[in-house]
């Protein structure tokens, strides 16, 4: 009995830090044409390797984040926050992470003020692990 339920909870343990599947990279590019570029900023690796830019550009009021060449390790329940600091002590959540590698964007709520939440943060938050940061300027 003992041994069934050590395999219980080994199987339970490994099939939930299972990484999640992404697709193909995505080619979400966003037209830049007559929007005002407002921040900009490279990333930079925390616990994982992550590099690209990211970018806010205004159109007609609209505010939309913009990541170029973005790249990360895969990981489970990863998601987009813009915060204070690169801690998730005050954050606003864009939600689940588009795609580990790729160009891809975010429509920003008209709400959210970017210099007051200036780090665009790539948090696991199944495990609390920052992947990389980038501070928007």
């Amino acid at each position: 009995m003992k041994t069934i339920f050590q395999l219980l909870v080994l199987s339970v343990t490994f099939f939930s830090c299972k990484k999640e599947e992404f697709e193909k990279p995505v080619n979400n590019t966003f037209d830049l044409a007559g929007a005002t570029l407002k921040y900009q900023a490279n990333f930079v690796s925390n616990v994982h390797s992550t590099s690209g830019s990211v970018s806010v550009y205004e159109e007609n009021n609209v505010r939309t984040l913009v990541f170029k060449n973005f790249k990360t390790d895969s990981g489970p329940a990863l998601r987009v926050y813009l915060s204070k600091g690169t801690n998730i002590s005050t954050f606003i959540s864009l939600g689940n992470l588009t795609s580990i590698e790729g160009d891809f964007f975010y429509t920003l709520d008209g709400s959210i003020n970017v210099a007051e939440f200036p780090y665009v943060l790539i948090w696991c938050e199944q495990f609390s692990v920052l992947f990389g940061n980038a501070k928007l300027e």
